[in-house]
Formats: structure tokens, C-alpha cells, sequence
């Protein structure tokens, strides 16, 4: 995001879609090539990321078929470590899925919002337009450096316990624990000592893309919610600076009812822009769900299984990634519910009693639509929120003591 200088000096900031994660920045690998056709956004079909979703479908595919191999062989350890594997990449496909089938929808939801977006340098730090700009940079720093050691360590383990540990004299097929993912690949392919190294390659190729469909999918959720959390927070502020005694003062009273009806509408518009928001996400925040508690689960049973540092290290790392990712979408649900929820707290907090009848029943019919805060679903079967985070920690305790007392 670039910085102008107005006259007299004042910064302004061009808008608050344009910033992107340092990977995206830097290495150019971008999902969602946003652009600007007229003033107005357009998203360009993505052919990287129509290959990189086949890929990771055909590995979801291969693990499945890997999992109801070692199923029934017996070997259920084998199982559980597929599992934990195929629970994180079936989340990154999901959200992969998600950008390419509503890449049209995105683009007009990001022209929507793009249309309030303030252009003065004045109304955007009354709207406090930097510290959300600041904030969304800080985070994405903040992940891409923890993304960045893990995504590292997970793709290196394999590879530096196969140099110290495979016995390369012996005629053994390569074991699980040497490759980046265990799906199944035909001919055998993963079982030969020739063929590990371009199996490899291609193992830590699909984890990068498929790293980078949650890294794309991060950046226009935070970055599209942040911004409604920001106008409704400026819609708050809006209603805490209006003078409710106005309505008593003849000379004063249109000029009240117009700014009223402002907000009204600016609600009105808010609130559709959090449901076509909510319309956009619920489909990956569904699967998101299903996979993370799925694979955590299996990964908190393979650390207590673990029989040395280096696997525990290993199911540990991916393991602290999955509960942050679903205490983060837990985190945004309830900062977007806590703001909307504040617009009746101050319609409430306002002398309303003390102004005139008719301001008094705009307000009471306001305050009666604002009851409800607007909060983030999964096609309306669960809440998005810091509750809902504590509930998936409760069920993966659940499902970790059922597979205990059935090992």
C-alpha cells in the first residue's frame, strides 16, 4: 500500500486492499492477481491456482487410498499419521477451492466495500484508517515468520532423517517417515531409493502451493473483515458524536434527521456487506473445521505415541499451526460481533428519553434491529466465535480420549 502526501503534508493511504502477505510480496506468488480495470477491481482467472488445486485434490485422493491401505493391513499407527497429514491438506484445498469458485463473487464484494473506502486524509484518520492499516501489516509479518519456521522445518525433517537414518545398502523400500506427505502415488514410486529425490521435489513443491492457498485465503478474509469491523466501529463513533438535543431545537432539526438517516443507511449497507461476507466464507470455514479438529486430534495422539524428540517436534509444529487457525477465525467472529453489538449498546447509552417523540421512536425502532449482534456462521449451524474455538478444543479432547480407549 502506497503512502500520498496531501497539501500540508498530511499522508493518505491509497486503500486497504492492496496489502499482501511478504511471500506474496516478495517471491510474486500471488492466487489473486487484483487489479484495477477502470477504477474498479477485477480478479483474472488464476491458472497457478487451478493446477495447484488439482494437484492437491489428487493428493487428497492419494492419501485417502493410503489410509484404506494401512486400515486394512492393520497397521493403524501408519493410519493415524496419514490422517493428520490429510486433515490439514484437505483444510488448504478447501480454501483453495473456496478463492477459485467465488473469484467473481470476491471481486464484486471488493468493489463494494472499495466504493466507502475513504479518499481524504482528514475522514481517514477520523476512521482511524493507519492503526487498521498497521495492524493488518504487523499480523502478516507475524504470520509469515511462524509459517515460514514451520513450513521449513516441516519440509526438512523428512529429508535430513533420510540422509542419517535410511539404510541406502539394504534393498528396504523408503519409509513413510522420509517423505513430506505419505499419499499414495502409482508405480511404486515412493518406495524406490532412484526416485525419492524427484518425489521429494515434487512433495515440498505441492506443501508450498498448498501453504500458500491458507496464506492467499488469510489475506483477503483479514483484510475484508477488518474493514468492516473499521466502518462499524466509525458508524459507532459517528453515533456517539451526534447531539440527540438537537431534535428539540426547530432550527437544528433537519439537519439532525438527514445525518440519522445517514447512518441508517450507512447500517443498512454494513450489514448486507457482513452477510455477503459471511456468504462468501461459511463454505470454508465449514471444512476448515472439519479438517483442523480432524488432524489435531490425530496429531495429539501420534505426540503421545511418539517414541523420540524429533516425531514429537515433528507432530507438534503442524499441531500448534491448526489450533491457531481456528482460534483465529474464532478471534475475527468475535471482534465483528462485538461491534455490531456495540451500535445498540450506544443507541441505548444515548438521552433519547430526553429528546423528541419522533427522534425517540427512530431510536427504539433502531435499538430493536441492533438486538441481535451480526455474527460469523457456517451456513448457520454454528457460531464463529471465541466459544465456538473453545467447543473444537473440547470435541478434539473428546475424539483424542475415544481413539485412546479404542488403541
Amino acid at each position: 500500500m502506497a503512502l500520498r502526501q496531501e497539501k500540508y503534508g498530511t499522508a493518505k493511504l491509497d486503500d486497504l486492499c492492496d496489502i499482501l502477505h511478504p511471500v506474496q510480496r516478495y517471491l510474486r506468488l500471488n492466487y489473486l492477481d487484483f487489479r484495477r480495470v477502470n477504477g474498479r477491481f477485477a480478479i483474472p482467472n488464476s491458472k497457478l491456482l487451478n493446477i495447484c488445486l488439482f494437484l492437491a485434490v489428487f493428493d487428497c485422493i492419494g492419501n485417502c487410498i493410503k489410509c484404506i491401505k494401512a486400515m486394512n493391513a492393520g497397521e493403524i499407527t501408519k493410519a493415524q499419521e496419514i490422517f493428520a497429514v490429510f486433515g490439514m491438506g484437505f483444510v488448504m484445498t478447501m480454501r483453495g477451492l473456496m478463492l477459485a469458485l467465488n473469484r467473481v463473487q470476491l471481486s464484486n464484494f471488493y468493489n463494494k466495500i472499495d466504493c466507502i473506502f475513504p479518499r481524504s486524509a482528514h475522514l481517514q484518520q477520523h476512521m482511524a484508517v493507519e492503526k487498521v492499516h498497521s495492524y493488518i501489516k504487523r499480523r502478516f509479518y507475524i504470520m509469515h515468520t511462524l509459517m515460514t519456521v514451520t513450513v521449513a522445518a516441516f519440509l526438512t525433517t523428512p529429508g535430513v532423517k533420510f540422509m542419517v537414518f535410511h539404510d541406502f545398502d539394504s534393498d528396504d523400500s523408503v519409509a513413510d517417515e522420509y517423505h513430506v506427505n505419505p499419499s499414495w502415488l502409482p508405480f511404486g514410486l515412493k518406495d524406490k531409493v532412484s526416485t525419492y529425490p524427484y518425489v521429494y521435489i515434487y512433495e515440498s513443491v505441492l506443501a508450498a502451493a498448498a501453504v500458500n492457498m491458507i496464506i492467499t485465503w488469510d489475506e483477503v478474509f483479514v483484510v475484508l473483515i477488518s474493514q468492516l469491523c473499521m466502518y462499524y466501529e466509525y458508524l459507532g463513533r459517528l453515533l456517539e458524536e451526534m447531539n440527540v438535543q438537537d431534535a428539540l431545537d426547530p432550527t437544528k432539526l433537519d439537519a439532525l434527521y438527514k445525518q440519522l438517516h445517514e447512518y441508517i443507511y450507512m447500517h443498512q449497507y454494513l450489514n448486507k456487506l457482513a452477510v455477503e461476507f459471511n456468504d462468501l466464507f461459511n463454505f470454508s470455514i465449514l471444512f476448515s473445521d472439519a479438517g483442523i479438529a480432524t488432524s489435531i486430534c490425530f496429531n495429539i495422539v501420534l505426540i503421545t505415541d511418539a517414541t523420540d524428540y524429533l516425531q514429537m517436534v515433528t507432530y507438534t509444529s503442524p499441531l500448534f499451526v491448526e489450533v491457531w487457525l481456528i482460534y483465529d477465525a474464532a478471534k475475527w467472529g468475535t471482534m465483528l460481533e462485538t461491534v455490531t453489538g456495540r451500535i445498540n449498546e450506544i443507541l441505548y447509552e444515548q438521552k433519547w428519553y430526553e429528546s423528541s417523540v419522533r427522534f425517540g421512536k427512530y431510536t427504539m425502532m433502531w435499538m430493536q434491529s441492533t438486538n441481535e449482534p451480526f455474527r460469523l456462521t457456517a451456513f448457520n449451524m454454528f457460531y464463529v466465535n471465541m466459544k465456538h474455538f473453545q467447543d473444537m478444543m473440547m470435541l478434539a479432547y473428546q475424539m483424542l480420549t475415544f481413539l485412546k480407549s479404542k488403541s
